[in-house]
């Protein structure tokens, strides 16, 4: 029987897919954590693994990144920003010390409330500049 978790219920696929990906900092797709996670349950689906993600993500424990059509999920979940290559598509993490505040030159209505941001710098990384 699966246990009562503080966020939901701890079932044995959304234990592992939390392992697996909770310390992985290279923004995996689903795709990926799929693959990774069958090694340890390989009975499990792609939707299983997806559906979990998202619990995840409405439990605040992952955020989803789009680039391209692509969901990345990232355990960091701090604000912050990232770097992308436009070589090798990898993702890193960017924090900065003082983001400063970011204010819009023109508002698309009166009364906007702006309640996150995400940027992203694309450019090559050090392993594919050389």
């Amino acid at each position: 029987m699966a246990a009562r978790h503080k966020f939901g219920r701890q079932t044995k696929q959304l234990a592992t897919v939390w392992q697996t990906i909770k310390d992985d900092q290279s923004h995996p797709t689903a795709d990926q954590v799929y693959e990774r996670v069958r090694r340890q349950l390989p009975n499990i689906s792609l939707g299983t693994v997806y559906r979990n993600l998202q619990k995840l993500v409405a439990n605040n424990r992952l955020q989803v990144l789009m680039l391209g059509r692509s969901q990345h999920f990232d355990p960091l979940v701090e604000r912050h920003h990232h770097l992308i290559c436009e070589s090798c598509d990898r993702v890193f993490d960017l924090l900065l010390e003082s983001p400063g505040e970011i204010r819009p030159a023109l508002l698309p209505e009166d009364g906007f409330t702006i309640t996150a941001h995400h940027s992203a710098f694309y450019g090559t990384c050090k392993r594919c500049a050389s």
